[in-house]
């Protein structure tokens, strides 16, 4: 809110100008913003995974995370939009951005975006079809509610995540195993989630591979040891050569099986019967591979 000028004013005139500058104040705090959008002097959803102090970061930008789930931010940066202009882009995205009526019932988000801008931040969830002209966003806080971004700022919003590249750096900093022509990073933390799922413990890991052009190919584990279930979600939608796929099946069993090549693993069980093997996780550790270490 733009701070109000004092004026002296005296009697009847000072009178009158302040019941008006009440009425126009309490008006404007019972409506909502321009499309509904909202501000948050808190990261949405009740952490901060993005927040670095002392960092090279300027004062305003945009994290972008893969979308995995609802009601909070996926840990990991996909990418970083360093910069006040594109902060302002996207808060002026979500102002523009129109209610959709009734509860969403949707599937699992595109990215998540956290936005700083004027030392506040707003999360979302964002869902971008490559066939539709308009996004949609959730706030964090509020998966129920929908709102459909404009065709302008849609393409806006998908020209600049189309600049983005998860690097391998960027990959091994955010804890992935890591498969890159013949090289393999994070191996201990592969190690690690096998260890916790033989002990039965809740895990995770999220494996990525690069293509020769070297786009990245994801494939998150999940394990659940109260359902003694793995969700397995599998993404190749940043392959720019190859066919996009995002899919999520739950499987029953993680298989170990040594080869002459190295250790084999997969997921079986991935259907009614427990023998169906899972088409999309296939992992092999070479005994000769390169191991790169943080």
């Amino acid at each position: 809110m733009e701070t109000l000028r004092t004026f002296k004013l005296t009697n009847r005139k000072l009178v009158s100008l302040g019941l008006l500058l009440m009425a126009l104040l309490l008006a404007s705090c019972g409506s909502d913003k321009a499309g509904g959008a909202k501000d948050s002097s808190e990261t949405e959803g009740g952490e901060n995974t993005s927040v670095m102090v002392g960092d090279s970061r300027s004062q305003d930008y945009v994290t972008i995370h893969r979308g995995q789930t609802f009601g909070k931010v996926s840990s990991g940066i996909y990418g970083t939009l360093d910069s006040a202009e594109e902060a302002e882009a996207w808060d002026q995205a979500l102002r523009e951005a129109i209610k959709r009526p009734g509860e969403m019932d949707v599937r699992e988000p595109d990215y998540d975006a956290v936005i700083y801008l004027d030392g506040k931040n707003t999360s979302i969830h964002l869902w971008l079809d490559p066939d539709s002209k308009r996004g949609m966003f959730t706030y964090i806080t509020d998966t129920g509610t929908g709102y459909t971004l404009t065709e302008k700022s849609t393409a806006q919003i998908k020209e600049r995540m189309g600049q983005l590249r998860y690097t391998f750096e960027q990959a091994v900093d955010n804890g992935d195993v890591v498969f890159r022509l013949g090289e393999i990073a994070n191996r201990e933390i592969w190690d690690e989630f096998v260890m916790e799922v033989k002990k039965k413990n809740p895990a995770s890991v999220q494996l990525t591979s690069y293509t020769k052009e070297g786009d990245p190919i994801f494939n998150d584990l999940e394990y659940d040891h109260q359902g003694k279930v793995f969700k397995h979600r599998f993404d190749t939608t940043r392959d720019t050569m190859g066919m996009p796929i995002k899919s999520v099946e739950f499987c029953k069993t993680l298989v170990a099986e040594e080869t002459e090549q190295g250790i084999e693993y997969r997921l079986n069980g991935c259907s009614e019967g427990d023998a169906q093997e899972s088409e999309t996780f296939h992992v092999l550790f070479p005994f000769d591979q390169t191991v790169h270490n943080n």
